[in-house]
């Protein structure tokens, strides 16, 4: 009986791994971001936008970065990532002969924070980037989308955010804890303005305030950064007193990087073709988060160039004004 049996175990056990990689195969699996972030609620509003003919998995991910490297390994068949990298990803030639940007959808805006008396020396974003050799800057994880877009803006040749001293955190709310207690000035975001998320709490709870994030820089990225009037409910914005006031601030719309069919095989080519006809097909409102916030942000229209973009322009250059003696006279304590 045991001669009988064993052989036939043995059996089983091997095709054990082909029955899961079949099952997989008819997975889609998109990697969104971290539990703090808005890209696991847009990888979860993904999947039913899918329909009932796939199995799909939201995955929760360490952010854009970690996105790829899950892209690569064929973990995942979509990957959510800020525009402006995934557009440096397509440069790669080995990368893009693999994947593609299947679609652009939402905005993920861009904020810094910091304690009220910092925000106030440096008066906008401009203050920064024209005295970063002053100021120190946090980021939450080598492989999140705000570290990815800050990369982005650091490296445009001639950028004066080079000369920045840059930390690097656990998450946010290690970035959060730093700030607070002084051991960086400031702390860099890109997060969707949900009225709900916890980083703003936190943020707020801290005694910290945020600020805006536009950049020159950003004009030479055409579309890639979207600035726009946007609300946080809960948190204060510099200069404005609290509450839910709106600012104008640059936004990042997420791209949707999807594995080429032709780079897979059998069925996981068929579900993947499927499911980027479901995907590119749809209205972007059922692609997003059904929350009223998130509807009316994608709904928004940003400025373009012309008196409103030149207004803002102007409006941070002036704030910044001064900003260089204002930074010097901080406390070492930041």
């Amino acid at each position: 009986m045991m001669k009988t049996t064993r052989p036939l175990l043995l059996l089983i056990y091997s095709l054990i791994p082909l029955l899961a990689s079949a099952a997989d195969d008819n997975v889609v699996k998109i990697a969104g971001g971290p539990k703090t972030g808005e890209y696991i609620n847009i990888a979860k509003a993904l999947c039913p936008s899918l329909g009932q003919l796939f199995q799909c998995e939201a995955i929760e991910t360490g952010g854009t970065l970690d996105n790829k490297k899950r892209l690569e390994n064929g973990e995942v068949s979509f990957g959510l990532a800020k525009s402006n990298v995934a557009e440096e990803w397509m440069k790669d030639s080995t990368f893009a002969s693999k994947f593609f940007i299947a679609r652009r959808i939402g905005d993920e805006s861009l904020f810094v924070f910091g304690k009220p008396e910092v925000l106030q020396a440096v008066g906008s974003w401009v203050g920064v980037r024209e005295n970063a050799f002053l100021l120190s800057i946090g980021l939450p994880g080598e492989l999140s989308g705000d570290t990815a877009v800050f990369n982005s803006l650091k490296s445009v040749e001639g950028s004066p955010l080079a000369n920045l001293q840059v930390k690097m955190y656990a998450d946010r709310p290690a970035l959060v804890a730093a700030v607070k207690s002084g051991e960086v000035k400031l702390g860099f975001i890109a997060q969707v303005p949900n009225p709900t998320n916890s980083l703003f709490a936190s943020i707020n709870d801290s005694g910290l305030v945020i600020m805006g994030v536009i950049d020159p820089d950003m004009l030479t990225f055409g579309e890639t950064f979207r600035i726009k009037p946007v609300t946080v409910k809960n948190a204060k914005w510099f200069g404005l007193g609290g509450g839910a006031k709106q600012i104008e601030t640059a936004n990042v719309p997420a791209a949707i990087v999807a594995a080429k069919p032709d780079a897979l095989q059998g069925r996981a080519k068929m579900t993947q073709e499927a499911a980027l006809k479901k995907i590119q097909e749809a209205p972007e409102k059922d692609l997003l988060p059904q929350q009223p916030w998130m509807q009316d942000l994608a709904n928004q229209a940003s400025l373009k160039t012309g008196a409103g973009l030149e207004g803002v322009m102007k409006s941070v250059t002036d704030a910044a004004a001064g900003a260089k003696e204002r930074i010097s006279n901080l406390s070492d304590g930041k």
